[in-house]
């Protein structure tokens, strides 16, 4: 673990940034190029570590084969190398136990495992049943029809579609009333779609025809979510102005929203030809209302945001939250009180009030293992002259050149100390 100390420099926000590729397309784009063969290259692929946690066991499963003696997957604190590769073993032949560490083991697990099951796998419980791990006996599945609970997480349902095209009887896949993170079930069919699979979505239900993926060349975008840190800098600078490059106006990630939803806190996006410009327009809303159920991704930053900026706001569509890395809003809430900033936490909804603090030392933020939670924090040094990043290497779950990049735009010294 390590301890970064940020210490401001500037409140002025100017340059140019790289962001990296999207983790979210990578690890789909990894399990088709898998099912797809030989003659399929990816391009760009991230750099997080999850990607290269779930290449790394792809890798194993493909040079290991078939085996009586059970292989143990640990996918650590990775949600979409845990679903997708459950999927993924559920139809290889051989024995595979998928577990991970204490939190992944508190990350319920089992609407995918329930909806693998009706299609005939063999997956049995070796902790707490509904939670890691799993022990998974690899057999012919054939397909068919079955409900997915999608109040906690699209990836239950990405997982089974990635899988869908190799089913001998099609899938057929219902929704519950609710569908969390909808536009990341949308980039799964789309990417599926430039693979050749055939697969139909609609509002409560998607199809997916037995038709294998074709073999093609695949270039993995740039990361949307990724740039929610770098508008909240610019939301919280006296003065921006900050080039990103590789983004584009037309994507298949549902974070895209990110220009509107920052328009309201004083940014403007300019697109351009390579990328994106962001500059402060100094016209902030006094009150905001935002949903977060098709992007909780953003959640955490814009929160963060609105409470640096003394903005009383409300929030909808937060309760699947507590399932993330870590319990999102508690550990947000308990933050965000070092800065006077008060989150109200219900069910589905939280809100921002404030409270008079005076700060006048250091303040020592817990990242609770969190990646997002750090790179949401770390911005706060355009509004207090020190802070300390408790856990900053966690960044490199999804954006390992983070503080290489937030040190480029020159508004804080850093400096790192080590811990045990």
């Amino acid at each position: 673990m390590n301890t970064l100390t940020l210490t401001q420099k500037s409140t002025q926000v100017v340059g140019k940034i790289e962001i990296p590729r999207s983790k979210s397309i990578s690890n789909r784009a990894l399990i088709i190029a898998e099912l797809a063969g030989k003659g399929t290259h990816i391009a760009e692929l991230s750099e997080a570590d999850d990607t290269r946690l779930l290449k790394k066991h792809l890798t194993f499963i493909r040079s290991w084969g078939a085996s009586g003696i059970p292989t143990i997957f640990d996918v650590e604190n990775a949600g979409t190398v845990a679903r997708f590769l459950t999927a993924y073993l559920v139809s290889h032949v051989g024995e595979w136990l998928v577990t991970g560490c204490r939190r992944m083991k508190e990350r319920p697990i089992g609407s995918l495992v329930e909806g693998l099951t009706k299609l005939g796998a063999k997956i049995s419980y070796r902790g707490n049943e509904g939670f890691l791990p799993i022990h998974i006996s690899g057999n012919d599945i054939n397909g068919g029809e079955l409900n997915v609970d999608t109040t906690m997480s699209s990836q239950f349902v990405t997982a089974i579609l990635l899988i869908g095209p190799y089913l001998e009887d099609g899938l057929k896949i219902n929704f519950s009333d609710e569908v969390v993170s909808k536009p990341y079930i949308n980039m799964t069919v789309e990417m599926m779609k430039s693979f050749g699979a055939h697969v139909s979505l609609f509002d409560k239900y998607v199809v997916v025809e037995p038709h294998p993926y074709k073999s093609i060349n695949y270039v993995v975008e740039a990361d949307w979510s990724s740039a929610a840190f770098w508008y909240e800098t610019a939301a919280l600078s006296a003065k921006a102005n900050v080039t990103i490059s590789g983004l584009k106006q037309h994507s298949i990630q549902g974070d895209q929203v990110l220009p509107e939803l920052f328009e309201a806190l004083g940014v403007r996006t300019i697109f351009e030809e390579k990328g994106i410009r962001l500059e402060s327009t100094g016209k902030i809303k006094k009150h905001v209302s935002f949903d977060f159920l098709a992007s909780p991704d953003l959640a955490m930053p814009v929160i963060t945001t609105c409470a640096a900026l003394g903005i009383k706001s409300e929030f909808t569509g937060v309760g699947h939250l507590k399932y993330k890395e870590s319990d999102r809003l508690e550990n947000l809430r308990t933050e965000l009180e070092k800065i006077g900033a008060l989150l109200n936490v219900e069910a589905d909804s939280c809100s921002l009030s404030f409270s008079a603090k005076r700060i006048d030392q250091p303040i020592d933020f817990d990242t609770y293992h969190d990646h997002r939670l750090a790179m949401s924090l770390a911005p706060l040094i355009l509004r207090f002259p020190k802070i300390r990043i408790l856990d900053a290497d966690v960044v490199g779950k999804s954006y390992p050149g983070f503080w290489t990049e937030l040190k480029k735009l020159g508004f804080a010294r850093l400096s790192e100390t080590k811990t045990a």
